[in-house]
This record gives C-alpha cells, structure tokens and sequence, in this order.
C-alpha cells in the first residue's frame, strides 16, 4: 500500500506517514460508529477509496502552498492531504460534531500545519493556493460560495465523480477560467476537475 499511496500522491512516503496515515483510519472507523462520518457500504473500501483519493489529489499539484478543504467532514481529503505533504492546510466543517472529531485528529495527530475553520465557507477568510472540496456542491455553486478564498493562482482539485463533465458544462455558463478533467485512480468512470484562475463571466 505505500508504494500505491507514494506513486499516487507523486513524492516519497515516509514510515511516519503511513503511520499517521494508518493511526487516522483507526481514529476514523471507530468514530464512525458514533456520528457516520462515512457510508456503511464504503468502510471496507476506506483506503482503496478514502484514502487514495485524497492521495491523487495531493499528486495532481506541481508545486508547494496553503490548501483548503471546504465542508471537510470526516477530514476527507483534506487530513489525508495535510499528512501526506506537510503543508498548510485549513480544515472548513460548519457542523459543531464534525468540527470537534477534526480538532481531535489534528491534535492527536501531531498536525502543527492544520487548523479547523468551524463555520459555512462563506464565513471563512484567507486565501488559498490550493481549494479542494468532496460531496460539498455542484460546481457552480461550489465557485459562488467559496470564490472568495481564491487569487488568481489558485488551482481548484475538485473529485466529481460520474457526473464532472456534466457540471463542468454547467459551470462554464456562468464561470471561466482553465479547466481541465482528470480521470480518477479510484473510479474508474469518475473524474476529477482542475480549475485556474476561476471568476464569473463578464469578470476580468
């Protein structure tokens, strides 16, 4: 498995990160029987699924800077992200239990880099490098409500599943910029969306 997780996330996977990696789907599982912060059907596919995912999101970036994971749940991808690369990363979850088991993690796990953001998106202030979101919106939607934590080098890494070209067609209706499909390592007829320099139509 680390030699999957290295080659997907593109860098080196240390024993101490796989730890981590391996103490956090610990912590994950059994605080999933208290507040399902995962499906049922998608337990036994933690790390084929979960963490893979956020594995290949952290290898789709060519060069180091802050992240943000919007409506971070479960800390999915966000923490695998956070763990994988060290780099800054802020956690937003406005569900108070949610919220609670990721402070939790970031503590347990050591993560200096990590801060939680307990409150909607459009609450949040800052600027990111990178914005990431899993299940939050679709894309259009998701653009309106976090544009705000975006500079003109931001690069959007977003997991959309089956229907990422359909919302991506959607999306460029209203919004522009440089998008880009990627298909997904964990499914095979899912995709994930880079976007560049995202702004409304009519916006320079």
């Amino acid at each position: 498995m680390i030699d999957l997780l290295a080659e997907a996330a593109r860098r080196p996977v240390s024993r101490e990160t796989m730890s981590k990696l391996q103490q956090f789907s610990s912590l994950l599982l059994d605080a999933n029987a208290r507040q399902n912060l995962i499906s049922p059907s998608s337990v036994n596919e933690l790390w084929t699924r979960h963490i893979m995912d956020g594995a290949q999101l952290a290898g789709l970036v060519t060069r180091s800077g802050t992240w943000c994971d919007v409506g971070s749940g479960a800390g999915l991808p966000g923490l695998v992200i956070a763990i994988l690369t060290a780099e800054p990363m802020t956690l937003i979850e406005p569900r108070k239990l949610r919220a609670q088991f990721l402070r939790e993690m970031v503590g347990g796990l050591g993560l200096n880099q990590v801060r939680v953001a307990e409150a909607k998106v459009e609450r949040v202030t800052g600027m990111f490098d990178f914005i990431t979101a899993r299940a939050v919106a679709p894309l259009p939607k998701l653009f309106g409500m976090a544009r705000h934590l975006a500079h003109t080098e931001t690069e959007w890494i977003l997991p959309k599943g089956r229907k990422a070209k359909t919302e991506l067609d959607e999306a460029q209706a209203t919004w522009q910029g440089s998008f880009r499909l990627v298909p997904s390592r964990t499914s095979e007829d899912s995709a994930i969306v880079i976007a560049c320099n995202v702004r409304r139509r009519g916006n320079r």
